[in-house]
């Protein structure tokens, strides 16, 4: 009775936007609007069991500290794959001496940083184990290692270029991270000149199964360093041993280029620890679900996602002659933005079958509606069309069980927000509800 009462004192006697209800409700027999925009939202932060990100468009790679979700941590896991079969097959490979191995890999075209471009130390050590192609890799998946970092001492500080490209040979590459690494790791794959181990990539990814490339920036301060987005399938991400023949009457300089490719086991992993974040909103919100009435968090990598219901929805069904004609879902930032922690660009929302397991909302399953989710700068905000999945929880054609909602490319980049929740007092998480009387 009272959520009639309310939505009676909403009515607005006005014609219904141009649209608006196209396919739920015949337009010419719109009279009334009801607008509704209190409808009682639950919303919590939780964290998804894993993230997939093998074989994916980008990696990423370095750490930083996020006051409002504690430090993250992202590396590297790859295969290298030859680029020729029977290396150094039928000559004498007595005479070759390594002269230095780098390490290249190259800043993704757009958005190749996420925080601050501080000099970072990066560490690559060589994976014990088999990878695969064919598997999938996830956030949490950590490979085997040797415990011996490849970097020259050295060499393992890097101060991030992303927008100038270094000059090699008289060449100006494409901006990148280069890693100089230990020689000795490039004479042992010298000494394999020749041997069934560089026979083919079959016995060569058996011989040098990968590389794990970390950050090893030990404690770092809120605002410091941040995350590299690097795109690997580009050919000038790679290892690259330089070589000399000093054989008497061979004396030459040469290279090796050990690729990576979409034939190489490629992943990112990541670390949070949410629990040392320096604002305690979000550990807060994961041991105790009412706080997210307040506020919620979303971010990529395996960090959290938000759960979101309408706990009384069914109480719509009884509203005589009226139809729903509009639901959104309105999402507004909590707070400041520190600028370099830009939030994403899109969310994503899905339904939550009865096992609890993500599905698409009918809105994304049909092209006579746009469903949204894109942020809105101007207005800080993301704004979700979800009519069709609202229709069908009146209709019994779903369950009443929620939504899940987290920021799209959640392999690939390294986007994270803070979000109001229903219950903040200045400009709450809302589901708009829209009503035509005929």
């Amino acid at each position: 009775m009272l959520l009639l009462v309310g939505i009676t004192e909403l009515v607005s006697c006005r014609k219904p936007e141009d649209g608006l209800g196209l396919g739920i409700l015949d337009p010419g027999q719109a009279i009334d609007v009801i607008e509704v925009d209190t409808t009682s939202l639950k919303a919590w932060a939780v964290i998804p069991e894993r993230v997939r990100t093998s074989g994916l468009s980008r990696n990423l790679l370095g750490s930083y500290n996020d006051r409002q979700f504690g430090p993250v941590h992202a590396s590297i896991v790859t295969q290298l794959r030859l680029g020729v079969n029977n290396v150094g097959s039928g000559q004498d490979n007595s005479g070759l001496e390594a002269d230095s191995v780098v390490l290249s890999m190259v800043f993704a075209a757009s958005d190749p940083v996420y925080g601050n471009l501080d000099p970072q130390r990066i560490a690559v050590l060589e994976v014990a184990e088999d990878l695969h192609v064919d598997s999938t890799y996830y956030t949490g998946d950590q490979p085997l290692a040797y415990p011996t970092d490849l970097v020259e001492r050295k060499a393992s500080w890097i101060m991030p270029k992303p927008f100038d490209g270094p000059v090699v040979g008289g060449d100006t590459l494409l901006p990148q991270i280069r890693l100089r690494l230990d020689k000795g790791f490039g004479q042992r794959i010298l000494d394999a000149f020749g041997t069934p181990d560089l026979a083919d990539n079959t016995a060569f990814v058996d011989f040098l199964k990968g590389l794990w490339v970390l950050p090893d920036n030990g404690e770092q301060g809120p605002f410091h360093a941040g995350i590299f987005v690097l795109d690997l399938l580009n050919a000038q991400s790679k290892v690259t041993v330089y070589y000399k023949n000093t054989l008497p009457g061979q004396e030459d300089t040469l290279s090796l280029d050990l690729l990576i490719n979409e034939n190489c086991a490629r992943y990112t992993r990541c670390i949070h620890d949410f629990g040392a974040a320096i604002d305690p909103d979000l550990p807060n919100a994961l041991a105790d679900s009412t706080l997210g009435q307040l506020v919620d968090h979303v971010q990529t990598l395996g960090g959290p996602r938000t759960r979101v219901l309408a706990p009384y929805l069914y109480d719509y069904r009884d509203l005589g002659n009226s139809a729903l004609a509009k639901a959104e879902l309105v999402m507004p930032l909590a707070g400041s933005q520190y600028p370099a922690y830009t939030p994403p660009a899109s969310l994503l929302v899905f339904r939550l079958n009865s096992d609890g397991e993500d599905e698409l909302l009918p809105d994304q399953l049909t092209g006579s509606l746009n469903i949204g989710g894109e942020y809105d700068p101007d207005a800080r905000e993301y704004r979700f069309n979800i009519t069709r999945y609202v229709q069908g929880v009146l209709n019994g054609t779903y369950a009443n069980t929620g939504l899940s909602v987290l920021p799209s490319s959640g392999g690939v980049t390294a986007d994270r927000a803070v979000l109001r929740g229903p219950a903040d007092p200045e400009r709450p998480m809302q589901l708009l509800l829209t009503f035509t009387k005929f």
